[in-house]
């Protein structure tokens, strides 16, 4: 716990040298996953989000969450036993992996987590098997045109042709059919997709329940918001309220938001261990080599995305073309060959800004190298509004 006047990078600083540090290491500010959860039910007050794990399993995020009564998006039995350890309620629980392995299925009945997704008529007789009493939900294979993964290959049945003969295929074998759910991509910059996919949905539980499958009452719009671009946010969130204008409030709405909720909440410093200069042409190039890497926060790398770092002692001095190197002995092993940065040395640290989302889940021990760890903090005022919010909740199914 801080003083509410100092910055992260003030931060970092104090545990620097307080601990005479070397290791890379992630700040977790808990006071963003708190600012998010409230900015959801603000902006999209009809959907009730379910942390994806998948993006971000750091215990802390779960209990803070779990903390203000949130719901969670698990894909496997590790998953869900790291939520119920939490102490979250089964029925907060959604197993949103449309192929699951039969172990994790019993696992699922053992502990009651009933609500599950699936594409495909062997899912529905493998869990017919497994745990007859499962509520299904049917995953719509949709994608967004922009996302940048994007999932309808490999999950999901496609609405044209699939979902009608799914429907009438888990009739068939006296199956609960709980509701219909989609995936946009992650990130998705799409935002009239959602609408679209909303209202599609609304119209199966139509289907569903002419019938018979009155017990439909479910629509999951999937994740792939993002955290950081709060206007991309904000357009999400017309879309998908736009679309639900008409839906009946019986249905019951739902969202599996991983990035939205841990992007900003995590700050990587790095330490630079090694230096070397150069020339090409006549022309400087700065190679700086950190202790993290590819293998580690920034396998977002070879997925084209590199970020740039920002010295923890800022100089306003020249920016010079640097280069910067992870710690591997592999050369594939680049974060980042485009960053202008001012000249630093050895023992200088990079900090680096947004990379809560798909890198601590990742990382490997690759060259013996175990991968950064997270130090949660919170400022003075947010523990006292945390902890009163939380006393507010207590014992209550509510919304913060």
């Amino acid at each position: 716990v801080y003083d509410d006047n100092l910055s992260d990078f003030d931060i970092i600083r104090s545990i620097i040298e307080k601990n005479d540090q070397e290791d890379a290491f992630y700040i977790l500010n808990i006071e963003e996953i708190i600012k998010q959860h409230k900015k959801w039910f603000a902006m999209i007050p009809r959907v009730f989000p379910h942390y994806a794990i998948k993006c971000n399993p750091d215990d802390t995020v779960i209990r803070v969450l779990a903390a203000l009564n949130g719901k969670f998006d698990c894909a496997t039995k590790q998953e869900i036993k790291q939520v119920l350890e939490a102490g979250v309620k089964n029925d907060r629980i959604i197993f949103a992996n449309p192929t699951k392995l039969p172990s994790h299925i019993k696992y699922a009945e053992k502990v009651g987590v009933s609500t599950m997704t699936i594409d495909n008529a062997a899912e529905v007789l493998k869990i017919k098997e497994l745990y007859p009493d499962a509520k299904l939900v049917i995953r719509l294979a949709i994608d967004g045109e922009s996302s940048g993964m994007k999932f309808s290959e490999k999950f999901g049945c496609k609405p044209t042709t699939d979902v009608i003969k799914l429907m009438n295929f888990i009739k068939k074998h006296n199956m609960y059919l709980r509701g219909f759910s989609f995936h946009l991509g992650s990130p998705c910059y799409d935002t009239d997709a959602y609408y679209h996919a909303i209202k599609l949905c609304n119209k199966f539980i139509e289907t569903a329940r002419g019938m018979g499958f009155d017990e439909a009452n479910l629509i999951d719009i999937g994740g792939g918001m993002t955290g950081e671009d709060h206007d991309l946010f904000e357009k999400v969130a017309k879309s998908v309220n736009a679309a639900l204008i008409d839906v009946d409030p019986s249905i019951e709405i739902i969202s599996e938001p991983g990035r939205y909720y841990v992007e900003t909440a995590f700050t990587l410093a790095t330490y630079i261990h090694s230096k070397k200069i150069k020339e090409d042409n006549g022309k400087l190039t700065r190679h700086y080599y950190i202790n993290d890497g590819i293998f580690g926060s920034f396998i977002d790398k070879l997925y084209g995305v590199e970020k740039t770092p920002l010295p923890l002692l800022k100089t306003n001095e020249k920016k010079y073309k640097s280069v910067v190197w992870g710690q591997t002995c592999d050369s594939s092993d680049c974060v980042t060959s485009k960053a202008m940065i001012e000249d630093l040395a050895i023992g200088q640290w990079m900090i680096w800004k947004d990379v809560g989302s798909y890198t601590v889940c990742l990382a490997s021990n690759f060259n013996g190298f175990l991968p950064s760890g997270v130090l949660p903090i919170i400022r003075k005022s947010a523990m006292k509004s945390f902890l009163e919010d939380v006393k507010t909740l207590q014992g209550k199914n509510t919304k913060p």
